[in-house]
């Protein structure tokens, strides 16, 4: 636990009960007054209480002489590429459906080919089972169901959004592109109405336990990302700046003929696994199953102040 108190003047006052329960508790003021004479006063945090005082003195929101920058929605972040396109533009080949593709011509020879629209379903469902658990193994099936259905569109999971909130993978990718955009607004004077899209890198699931657990078979690599700042403010005052930034992640629920050269022959996790890549490789492009686009969203917190970062 830390506790940091700054001020010329703290004065909190209750006639009976005041907690103050947090792991990370920052005070920085002037003045402070906190007072209480007939109810309790509680102060509660799992994580981090920043209680910021700017008095009389105007270097409030409104007193700020020097003016308060407000963004309520900006794009500040982008990859190369977007959703179902290559970097070229082109368009993807794992979102192509019942095209018969030349360059997989000779799976037509192989005995998976043969098997019918069911059977081909179950091995897909038995893929998504042997390489996902909990409830990641429902979203995995709700994706193949949605596949074999032929729904297209876009497939959103609170679930999934929740697997990937406090993935270490994504914990390393925010730390890099925070950096980057700390750059960026200190470049911009604070201010991200001024600011260029930064160009961003892509996220992989592709540890051990992402691999058994359900995001490597689900999304492994996205394929596109995009981020946005949201109701952001920067006190020119107190140099303290907040707001929340939202990642957008895009992914292919299909496959390509590369991914069959790579996986049609698995043995991992079970005997037949490489039969059950070419089985959905067959559904999408030599039968009725339809290729969609996964969304994930994750938001973050921000705040700092210019003085520092």
């Amino acid at each position: 636990m830390a506790i940091v108190k700054k001020a010329n003047n703290i004065n909190i006052q209750v006639s009976n009960n005041y907690t103050n329960l947090c792991k990370v508790s920052s005070e920085e003021s002037e003045h402070v007054i906190i007072e209480a004479t007939k109810q309790n006063l509680e102060l509660s945090s799992q994580k981090r209480a920043i209680l910021q005082g700017f008095g009389k003195d105007g270097k409030g929101e409104e007193g700020c002489k020097e003016g308060v920058i407000k963004v309520s929605q900006k794009l500040i972040g982008k990859a190369k590429r977007d959703p179902g396109f290559n970097f070229d533009g082109t368009k993807s080949e794992d979102m192509y459906f019942a095209d018969s593709p030349a360059s997989s011509a000779s799976i037509k020879n192989d005995p998976v080919f043969k098997l019918n629209d069911p059977t081909l379903g179950a091995y897909l469902d038995q893929l998504m089972e042997s390489l996902s658990i909990g409830d990641m193994e429902t979203v995995a099936l709700e994706m193949s169901d949605r596949f074999k259905k032929g729904t297209g569109g876009t497939y959103k999971s609170e679930t999934l959004n929740k697997e990937i909130a406090n993935n270490p993978a994504f914990i390393k990718y925010h730390a890099a592109f925070l950096a980057d955009l700390k750059k960026e607004l200190k470049k911009n004077d604070y201010d991200p109405s001024s600011m260029g899209i930064i160009s961003m890198g892509l996220l992989n699931f592709s540890s051990f336990w992402d691999k058994v657990s359900g995001l490597g078979i689900t999304v492994h690599q996205v394929w596109s990302v995009k981020a946005e700042i949201l109701n952001y403010s920067y006190n020119k005052c107190t140099k303290m700046w907040n707001g929340k930034l939202k990642y957008t992640f895009y992914d292919h629920y299909g496959l390509d003929w590369d991914d069959i050269v790579k996986h049609g022959g698995d043995r991992i996790p079970q005997y037949h696994t490489g039969d059950f890549f070419k089985a959905w490789y067959i559904l999408q492009h030599y039968r009725t199953a339809k290729p969609f686009i996964t969304e994930m969203e994750r938001s973050v917190d921000l705040y700092g102040n210019s003085d520092k970062d």
